[in-house]
């Protein structure tokens, strides 16, 4: 609960005030021994602001009731409503909290350390908190210290110290008991000092620490950890589709369908979500489906589902979803001689494509012909890749798509669609390169990462590797050892007590200019 009094305006005019408010008293005295009140007094020498105490002052031990805060003209008085434990050392932080009236000069660096015994507990641990993804100091993470057992859960139970990262992500939790802790960090976005999985990130310190002289210098990666099995979150019908969402994102979908005549087209759209297209045009008919999907966890979640889609659409009504195509490369992009070749991708399945149709040219513009075996559909007929053997161009690629070369499952029709790639100059690019030395022999890949940290190239598991045609700009490199060979970094499982899988990052940003090559990016795996 806070109090508040009536505004107190400082004077002005003058010389700017710079100096933050002093400590000029405070009960009980700092390093006290043997406190047995429930008041703490703390007073400054000049008029303060008192700024959210309640997210700003952390006390460890975590303490067992709470406090009442009464605003002062020059301080505070927190009244607590139950005894501190008997012989426990007690450290009050309150970071932010005070600062002057007038310029909002901060008091920085107020802490309160008393013990209700004879003793002062002296012991201390620091580290720091980083973002396994981007290398990043995360702050204000919660870094929590928990007496141990075996039966311990973050989900369920406080930690009994805990501190807050700083802007840096260093955290130091000072005054602690010798003693078997457990260490975790949570991202604590609702501020009750137990972890959401749902929504909050968590990083694990692997082994149990007995504590009995300072533990500095820990790395904790703070991760998205959460594994909450898959569930439908909604179902959405109109008179054409079926929208099925799911709580989490999607890698493979399977609908049998129990009448087989009912059987009907559908695609994953979105990372969660899955359309059935009515193609059979059934109306305010049920139709029952069996629906097995693969998440991004690589789980299996099978489940029963009613569908009905609304009544027959009016004349001039149930609109269809609009019917694009998208092209990698994009119209205008250099394309590279090692890999000369189309991806199109489609807003809906295709049922009837003319490869005659397909104009495909090298420089002199004598047509290639497309066949069945420079074609590779998807499962779902939404994505098709085009590789033309034959002479490799010089100076350009032009590629032309008539209407009606692609036809939907509904029958829209592709628009008339033309495409031109110069080849690539090697001179307007640059070459990134470097060497791993592994001498366990793990699984591991490199990648190169944009500003951005989105992946630009990729490559497994090669001792000399090379990123070639990399445009001017600045970019990082990242190694992951892939422990499991799964080809993607995985996150850890805070109930298999697993941290996130190793992740190495070049030193510095890499500043890439036109016709450069830059080399000596290396790696060693331990």
């Amino acid at each position: 609960m806070l109090l508040s009094c009536a505004q107190i305006v400082a004077p002005t005019g003058g010389k700017k005030d710079t100096l933050a408010p002093r400590i000029v008293k405070i009960i009980p005295e700092n390093q006290s021994r043997n406190f047995n009140g429930k008041q703490i007094d703390i007073l400054f020498d000049e008029y303060v602001s008192i700024d959210n105490i309640q997210q700003q002052l952390s006390i460890t031990p975590n303490l067992e009731g709470t406090y009442e805060t009464k605003v002062m003209p020059k301080g505070a008085r927190l009244t607590f409503d139950k005894p501190f434990k008997e012989n426990t050392t007690y450290s009050l932080n309150f970071r932010n909290t005070f600062k002057d009236m007038n310029e909002r000069n901060i008091a920085k660096n107020i802490r309160l350390v008393f013990s209700t015994g004879s003793v002062i507990d002296s012991l201390k641990v620091s580290g720091k908190v980083r973002n396994p993804l981007t290398n990043k100091p995360i702050m204000d993470v919660s870094v929590g210290m928990y007496i141990y057992s075996d039966t311990l859960n973050p989900k369920k139970n406080k930690p009994y110290y805990f501190m807050k990262t700083d802007s840096s992500g260093i955290f130091t939790i000072e005054n602690v008991a010798a003693g078997k802790y457990r260490i975790y960090a949570v991202t604590d976005v609702n501020n009750n000092l137990l972890y959401d999985e749902a929504k909050e990130n968590i990083g694990i310190v692997v082994d149990t620490i007995i504590l009995k002289t300072n533990k500095e210098n820990l790395e904790i990666n703070v991760a998205k950890m959460e594994k909450i099995p898959n569930k439908v979150l909604k179902v959405r019908t109109t008179s054409n589709y079926a929208y099925i969402d799911y709580y989490r994102g999607i890698k493979n979908v399977k609908i049998n369908f129990v009448d087989k005549k009912d059987s009907m087209v559908y695609q994953q759209v979105e990372a969660k979500s899955i359309r059935i297209f009515n193609t059979n045009q059934v109306y305010n008919d049920t139709i029952k489906v069996k629906i097995s999907v693969i998440d991004s966890l690589d789980r299996v979640f099978t489940h029963d589902q009613k569908i009905k889609f609304k009544e027959k659409p009016k004349k001039n009504e149930g609109v269809k979803e609009e019917f694009n195509m998208k092209t990698k490369p994009s119209n205008g992009e250099d394309i590279d001689l090692k890999e000369v070749g189309y991806t199109f991708t489609f807003t809906k399945p295709i049922k009837i494509f003319d490869l005659n149709k397909i104009e495909f040219m090298n420089d002199t513009l004598v047509r290639v012909l497309v066949t069945e075996k420079d074609i590779v559909w998807n499962k779902e007929k939404t994505e098709v890749k085009i590789k033309v053997d034959g002479k490799k161009p010089k100076d350009f690629v032009r590629l032309k798509i008539p209407r009606g070369t692609f036809i939907s499952v509904e029958n829209d029709s592709t628009t008339n669609f033309v495409s031109t790639h110069p080849v690539r100059n090697p001179e307007n690019y640059g070459t990134i390169s470097g060497e791993i030395k592994n001498p366990n022999k793990k699984t591991f890949f490199v990648e190169l990462l944009d500003e951005q940290y989105q992946v630009i190239q990729k490559v497994d598991n090669i001792l000399k590797y090379e990123f070639a045609f990399v445009k001017a700009g600045i970019y990082y490199i990242r190694l992951i050892v892939d422990e499991n060979g799964n080809g993607k970094w995985d996150s850890g499982d805070l109930e298999k007590n697993q941290i996130p899988e190793i992740i190495k990052y070049s030193s510095d940003k890499i500043k890439l200019k036109q016709n450069f090559e830059l080399t000596g990016y290396d790696f060693v795996i331990e």
